[in-house]
Formats: C-alpha cells, structure tokens, sequence
C-alpha cells in the first residue's frame, strides 16, 4: 500500500479489536455476575421470559412458606383439640363410674362430679387461651359469621360452615330445599292381642333384646314393654289405634239380657253357639274350636236333652265361668234376673271390635336406623308402610338441594361441599317436609390461607374453626355444660326424667363434634397443604431450572469464551500494531 491518508488495514484492525474487548468484557460480567442477562438488551426476549418465570417462583416461593405457616395453625388448633378430646374421655369414664350409684358412697360420688366440673372448666380454659401469633383459634374467632332470619333458625337444630370462598362477593347465600324428608325405620303389628305365648327379639340401631309374653297379654303391654327397653334397642312403640274388645248381646224372651264380652282383643272372631242340649246334664259348654285359626267356635248345649232347649242367662253365664276353654276367651256380664229363657241361636262376639295397631318405629331418622323384630316362638307378624309383611324396616336420609347441589344427606342433616363452599345444614324434625327452604347468609369471618400463586378459590383456602366449648359441644340430647354441677343433668340429677343414658349421649355427642372438626383440620392439613407443598415444590424446581437455561451464565461456555476472546484481544492488538506500521513503507520511497 503505497496511500498514508487512509490505513483500511488499520481500521479494520481496530474494528476487530474493538469487538474482541467487547465480547471479552460480556465474558467477564457473566462470570462476575452469573447471570447471563444482565442488562434488557442482552437478551429482549429471554429478559421477557425470565422476569417472568422469575415472578412465579417468586409467588410459589412464598405459597411454600405461607402454606407451612398454614399447617402450623391447624396443628396448633389440632393438638389443642386433642387435648379436649382427652378430656372428653375422662368426663366418659367419670360418667360411666357415677352411674354404678349403687357400689359407690355418697363422697365418691360427689368427688366424680367435682373431677367433671375440673374437666369442663378446663376444657373451656383451654378454648379461650388456644392462639397463635396472639389470634385464638378455636373459642370461635375464626368461624364463619352468619344471619339467618327467626324463620329459619327454627327450622334447624345445628349448621356449620367449614369453609367458604368469597370472591368478589362480600356475602354468601347458603339456601336449602327439602327435596325428600328423611324417614324413620317403622313397621306396624295390627292382628290384634296375641292368642298364646310369645317371644320375640327387638332390634335397632342401639343394640338388640328379648322379650316375653303370656297368654294375657294385651297390645298396650307389647307396646309399654318396647319402650321400657327402648334405650337399649333404640326402637319406640305407641299403640296407633286402640284395641276394643268384641261384644254379643243375648236377649231372653223377656227383658233379661247376657252380654258376651272378649277377654282380649285378639284376631279370632269369637261366635257362641248356644245348640239345643242332646244330654240331660243341665246348660253346660260342651267344645271350644278353632284358637288361633282366625275362628273361634264356643258352643254351649241349653238345658236338658230335647229340641227347643233353652235357659236363662244366669244359667249360660254359669255354664261359660265354669268351662276353663270358654273363660279364657270370653266374660258374661248378665241383666235382668226375671229368669226368662234364651233360646238356641249362633251370636257373633264382633260388635264394636278392634284390634288395634302398635306403631314401631326407630328414634332417629337415618338409613343406618332400623326397627327388626325376630319371632322366637308365636306369631308376630309386622308389615311396613306399604302393608307388606316384613321384619325389618330402614329409615332413610334427607335429600336436598343446596345451592343448586345435591346435598349428602345423613339422618336431618345435609351438607355439600364445592370447590366454594363446605356446609352442613341439620333440620328440626318439624321442618322435615318436602318443599321447606332455609336460607343462611355467610357475611364473613373465617381463616383465609393463600397457599397458592393464583389468587382465586383454587389457590385460597377460607376454613372456619366454630367454637370448642362446653356451650357449644353436644348434640340434640343436650349441651356439655349440663353436666356440670347445677347444669341439670348431672351424676346429682340422675333420675326421673333424666336418664344415665342421656349424660352419655351428651358426652358421646360432644367427641364426635371434637373428632369430625380433628379429621377435618387434619384433611386439610395432609390431603390439602401439604400436598400443595409438594407439588409447589416440584414446580419450583421444574420453573427455576427453565428460568438458569435462560438467565444464569454456563461458566464451562464463558470460561471458553474468556478464552477465545483474551486471544483475539492480544491478535488484534498484535494485527493493528503491524497495520499502524504499513504507512512507514511509504518512507522508503522517499529517500
């Protein structure tokens, strides 16, 4: 090159270098840093794509944490109610020993009903003073508020609202329809006294027993005898349409008359055959026929032998008391004592007669409630509300609609549970008709836990802890509180209208409410957040991987880059000094 005004080599050169630093000094920042986009014009699009990945790690980052703090809540909440429940067990156990009343003294009795007292004050100690982070969990603060109208509340005897999600919305409408009345287990018996002996076995959702009866007895001792047994068997009877005894009336020739009367209202039709005599041994019965068969046939033969016999009705009155066979099916009441003759004749004793009905039926309505009768000898034959003959009849569970769900039914109560809504819903036996309808209105209350990075119900949970305490654990045989000392149920009060059974029911009541709110809270905690936990991890490691192929520096690839880019600094600078030196050629020319 024989021009010095312009050295192209040169330019070039430091074109070249000029690249070389550049290339050299991204290296350098990149493993300075680690990252491989450190400023937006690095990478546009992949800046795009990291901000945002690195936004959803950081939300599940936190979901991680929050959904921990969560489940540390619910434990806290969980272990105060294991407490309880201990506790419950206890008040179980002093209850079972007070009612051995008779093998305990006046003292030990008293000294259990103070340990019970000790267990319930303690049970709501342990309600008011359960917190976290200074919030108490479990003496009502975090449940659901509600209002529901007068109208309503009397048409339910208990509701609980376990989890709600608001939205947007600053209420929740919780609305139920009766669809189908729950029904109890019920069977009838209406064939009247029986017309022997009999025993059969009562069975219901309580347990099963033995009962007997004799020749005498009436469908109201069938009835009594069931509901003296009824806490054991969990089956009641009542006595639907009353048995009357069948009469005959006998009218003399004159103004005497003999009224034939059933001893018991059985299912036999009694006739009496009053038949010429064919001895000469005086007004006498001489068979009794068909016991049992439906048909009873009693004849008496009149007088001496001969047709047109007759007698009076002292006479037939005699004649049936003296017969063991007639007397116990029958009774004569006579009136008139001019002794005028009764003649021969067939008289029904069926005036006015009934049989009478026994309704039985379990206490509680429910599928798993049931009456069941087993005849052990006799006839017992008992049909259900179709009026087939069957021993063995089930309740069913209320249907209805909440919210426009089918709603799980379990006895009265129904509950439903959405991806915005948990609730149950136990109606009063009087509302149990199809076509009632409540309303309960949720206006707020609950614990909110962000457990995920979406911000709607999918990603939220709104549990409500109702309150744990001796006013608000029990069921519809009574509240906890009763059974402290002036509470009205009592080891002190046990008697008359209050039964051992129904302290144990409160108390059994009471676990169950403690034991269903402990597998709910622990559901949640094990099938919810901490499955959540894991699957937020396995997304944060899948989503952090995704964002280091994008952002953060491969240092085998920069380090080889270094590399690359020192050698082509010092070639260049190596290239531009010889180009800087061309023009000085020119000189020789010159000389």
């Amino acid at each position: 090159m024989t021009r010095i005004s312009t050295n192209t080599p040169s330019t070039r050169g430091l074109r070249y270098l000029n690249q070389a630093s550049k290339s050299l000094n991204t290296t350098l920042e990149r493993l300075s840093t680690g990252s491989k986009i450190n400023r937006g014009k690095d990478a546009p699009a992949g800046i795009i794509a990291s901000e945002g990945l690195r936004l959803q790690i950081t939300a599940i980052e936190q979901s991680i944490k929050n959904s921990n703090r969560a489940s540390n809540v619910i434990a806290t909440a969980d272990g105060a109610l294991g407490e309880i429940g201990g506790l419950l067990n206890q008040v179980r156990g002093l209850v079972q020993e007070g009612l051995n009343s008779g093998a305990l003294s006046e003292s030990e009795l008293d000294a259990n009903q103070l340990q019970i007292d000790a267990a319930l004050s303690a049970i709501n100690r342990i309600s008011q003073n359960t917190t976290f982070n200074g919030d108490k969990l479990i003496d009502g603060s975090k449940a659901f508020t509600t209002q529901l109208t007068a109208a309503d509340a009397a048409e339910l005897t208990d509701y609980q609202v376990n989890e709600a999600f608001f939205g947007t919305n600053s209420s929740i409408a919780i609305s139920a329809d009766v669809v189908s009345a729950a029904q109890k287990g019920s069977l009838t018996y209406s064939n009247g006294a029986p017309t022997g002996d009999l025993t059969f076995e009562v069975a219901g959702k309580s347990g099963t027993q033995v009962l007997f009866f004799d020749d005498n007895a009436e469908i109201d001792d069938i009835a009594d005898a069931v509901n003296s047994i009824s806490a054991a068997t969990g089956v009641t009877a009542s006595v639907t349409t009353a048995a009357v005894k069948g009469t005959a009336t006998v009218t003399s020739a004159g103004s005497d008359t003999l009224t034939i009367t059933e001893r018991r209202a059985t299912s036999d039709n009694i006739s009496v055959v009053l038949a010429d005599s064919t001895t000469n041994s005086g007004t006498s019965v001489s068979s009794v026929t068909g016991v049992g068969t439906g048909s009873v046939t009693i004849t008496i033969e009149l007088g001496d032998a001969g047709s047109g016999s007759t007698a009076t009705n002292s006479q037939i009155a005699a004649a049936i008391a003296a017969s063991e066979s007639a007397s116990a099916l029958i009774t004569t009441s006579t009136s008139g004592t001019a002794g005028d003759a009764i003649a021969a004749g067939t008289h029904a004793v069926t005036t006015g007669k009934e049989e009478g009905v026994i309704s039985f039926s379990s206490e509680e309505f429910g599928s798993d409630s049931f009456v069941e009768f087993k005849v052990l000898s006799g006839t017992f034959a008992t049909a259900n509300a179709a009026g087939s003959l069957v021993s063995r009849d089930a309740g069913s569970d209320i249907v209805a609609s909440i919210n426009g769900n089918t709603a799980v039914g379990k006895g009265l109560r129904a509950s439903v549970k959405t991806a915005g809504l948990d609730a149950a819903l136990t109606f009063t036996e009087a509302a149990n008709t199809v076509g009632t309808e409540v309303t309960v209105n949720v206006t707020g209350g609950g614990s909110l836990f962000q457990i995920n990075d979406q911000v709607t119900s999918n990603g939220q949970l709104n549990v409500g802890i109702e309150a744990v305490n001796t006013a608000r654990l029990g069921g519809v045989s009574g509240k906890l509180f009763e059974l402290g000392t002036g509470g009205g149920k009592s080891l002190r009060d046990v008697g008359g209208s209050v039964g051992g059974a129904d302290l144990v029911k409160i108390v059994d009541e009471s676990l169950e409410r403690v034991s269903t709110l402990r597998g709910r809270l622990g559901a949640l905690q094990k099938n919810v957040i901490e499955t959540n936990v894991s699957a937020l991890g396995v997304a944060l490691e899948n989503l952090s991987e995704a964002r280091s192929d994008i952002a953060d520096t491969d240092f085998a690839e920069e380090s080889a880059n270094l590399t690359k880019s020192q050698i082509l600094s010092q070639a260049s600078i190596s290239v531009l000094a010889i180009a800087n030196q061309s023009p000085q050629q020119v000189l020789s020319l010159l000389r």
